[in-house]
This record gives C-alpha cells, structure tokens and sequence, in this order.
C-alpha cells in the first residue's frame, strides 16, 4: 500500500517557476511522464507552449531520488533560458554581429520568436551577410504569422545560398501555411535535390501532397499518390524511427483507405509535436558560454562540460563538431592550469621580490597566458 502511494505522488509530480526578464514572464514546468520514463521540461508564455525538452531517466529511480532528478533538469533548463535571457541585456551595445547572430539561433531553438528576431536583425544591421540569419528570421517572422515578409527573407537568404536546402525547406513550410501546394512541393523537393535524407523536407513533402488532394488544386501532385506518400512516410520512419507513435500509425492506416484528409492531420501533428520539442545544441551552448562567460568558468564547470561532450560522443561517434567542441574545451581547461601557474609564480615573486626563477616563470608564464587568450578568440571566431 505504501509503494502504491509513494508511486502515485512520483506520478503526479511536476515542479514550476517563473522567469521574469525585461518585463516579460516566462513560466517553467517540469513534469514526471513515468509511462515513458521521461522528465519533460516546458517552456510556457502567456498561456502558450514555446518548447519543450524531453529527458529520459533511470527506470531504477523512484520516490525523493525521482522528484530530485526532475528539479535538478529543471534547474538546469532555467539556468540555461536565464543565461540567454541575460546575454542579451550584456550584448545590447556589442557591435560583434556574428555573436548576435550565435545568440538569436540559441533563442529561436528556445523558440524565444520576438527576441530572436531582435538579435538577428541587429547582425544584419551590423552588416553581416549570412544565409542562416535569414533562415532564423524568416522562421520567426513565420511563426509570428506573417507568412509573406517570411518568404521574402527566404528568398534573400536563397540569394546568399542558392543550394542551402533548410532555406528551401523553409519556403516550403511558407508556401505551405498559404496553402500554395504545388510551390510548397516544389521547395521541399529542391532541399531534397541537395540532401536527399532530409527527414525534416521528405515530411513536409507528404503533408504538402496530403493537403493538395484533400484541397483537389494541382492533378498532377495527385498522380500514384497512396504509393508516393507510402515511401516518404517509410523513408520518414527510418530516419527519425521515434515518430513512430500513435499518430504515425493512424496516418499509415488512413493512407491505406484512402482518407487523405486524416493523413493531413496526423502528419501535422506530428509535425507540431516535432517543432515544439527543443534540440539540444552543445556547439551552440558551448560558443555562447566560451565567448560571453569564459573568465568566470571554473575547472569543475569545465569539467562538467567535458563530462557531457563525452556523453555525447558515445552516442554520436562519427559527429566531428562534437569531437572539435572537445578540442575547444580542453583549451579552455589549459588557459585555467596557466592562470594559476601565473598566480603561483606571481606570490612566489610577492613572497621573495629576488627570487629571480620565479621572475622568469612568471615572465614565460606570462607569454603564455597571452597566447591562450589569442587562442582561445581564433578557435571561437
């Protein structure tokens, strides 16, 4: 009777907290999902789910460990958003565009979609001309509604990059919300033209056809339609196999009666279900922290982060940017190790003024210290 309880408070708990930043509030809640052994983080403003992190945990964890594992991840999550939220007060008179551009991706993941925006523009304003700005700005611009400004920074960014498939990925999902199937269709076929396993386009693609025969507006995008979307559908599968849900299985089994209508909508959920769920950028994170908080790192902060590239690299093996970011990290740790030499050999030098080894360590340790700092700017920049 008591583990019965015990498992039915574990069941039920979620654990909250608000975040006011520069007048707007942000409410957290992280909650206890046990039937599929995961911790979800949410993100909520005025009423509105903005994202949402997924983390799975020990199956063998229960009662007080449990409850302390989800305020833990939610403490983390909220030191993380308050970090971003607090970078952008730190950058508002910082002309470093690339460094605006870095901060309004990290809020767009977040889907932060106003100050995102706020951020990308002021790197355009600085004069940077960057393809993946316009993407980021015409997502936000998109996400808040104005599907025609949208597409215009979709084309602007095409002209930076004509063979960028997430730009055309993007025009898509535009041309898409006016429900202007044949030209939705038409972009996520060239994102596929450049990357062929694009699980994001071969999606957006079937939703396209889906909603094209569900609207009767173009013959030629109905034609061998049940066995075009039976493919993409599959191909969408193997590539991203933890859609295959509930949902997923409704689309294939409307697919198979014809019921194009209901494959539109599942697909869409899905889709939404996708776009609500925040990845995990550890480039990202690492860039923003490296850059804008680099001096007040300690070894075990820089530690912890090792710890979770290591993570990370076992699952990911072949991920060479992990491997890089791995890289960048230990010489953050080697720039701390040379400080505290520095010190050391500067209170030796305080402790006996004529000690003249230590005068010329400190001295050497001195150059070095320099030339990490250098380093340290090239490997980031």
């Amino acid at each position: 009777m008591y583990m019965n309880e015990v498992l039915r408070t574990v069941e039920s708990y979620d654990h909250r907290s608000e975040i006011l930043s520069s007048g707007t509030k942000y409410y957290v809640q992280s909650s206890l999902i046990p039937a599929q052994r995961l911790i979800v983080t949410s993100l909520f403003h005025e009423g509105n789910l903005l994202t949402r992190q997924n983390s799975p945990y020990d199956g063998t964890l229960a009662g007080e460990p449990l409850r302390a594992t989800v305020r833990r991840l939610h403490d983390e999550y909220r030191a993380r958003l308050m970090s971003l939220l607090e970078l952008r007060e730190r950058l508002k008179k910082d002309v470093d565009a690339r460094a605006h551009l870095r901060l309004g991706e990290a809020l767009y993941k977040q889907r932060l979609f106003r100050e995102a925006m706020a951020e990308v523009i002021r790197s355009i304003k600085l004069g940077l001309e960057d393809a993946g700005a316009y993407s980021i700005l015409g997502n936000c611009l998109l996400a808040l509604g104005d599907s025609e400004k949208a597409m215009r920074a979709f084309q602007k960014g095409l002209e930076l990059a004509p063979g960028y498939a997430d730009l055309h990925n993007d025009l898509g999902v535009a041309h898409l919300k006016l429900e202007r199937c044949r030209d939705a269709a038409h972009s996520f076929e060239r994102a596929l033209e450049s990357n062929r396993y694009y699980q994001s386009a071969l999606l957006n693609l079937a939703i396209a056809l889906a909603l094209n025969i569900t609207l009767k507006q173009d013959y030629d995008l109905s034609r061998d339609l049940r066995t075009r979307l039976r493919r993409l559908l599959e191909l969408n599968l193997q590539l991203k196999p933890q859609i295959d849900g509930e949902d997923f299985r409704a689309a294939m089994t409307a697919l198979d009666g014809e019921r194009f209508d209901l494959v539109y909508e599942k697909l869409t959920t899905i889709k939404r279900d996708l776009d609500t769920t925040a990845p995990t950028d550890l480039s990202l994170e690492l860039y923003l922290i490296l850059k804008f908080r680099g001096d007040e790192l300690s070894e075990a902060d820089i530690d912890a982060l090792i710890e979770r590239l290591s993570v990370a690299i076992e699952s990911n093996p072949g991920y060479a940017d992990i491997q890089n970011d791995l890289g960048v990290l230990y010489a953050a740790k080697c720039k701390i190790f040379i400080d505290k030499a520095h010190d050391a050999f500067k209170q030796s030098l305080q402790t006996n003024p004529s000690f003249r080894k230590a005068e010329k360590n400190l001295k050497l340790a001195g150059n070095d210290r320099q030339g990490i700092h250098f380093l340290l700017k090239a490997l980031l920049d």
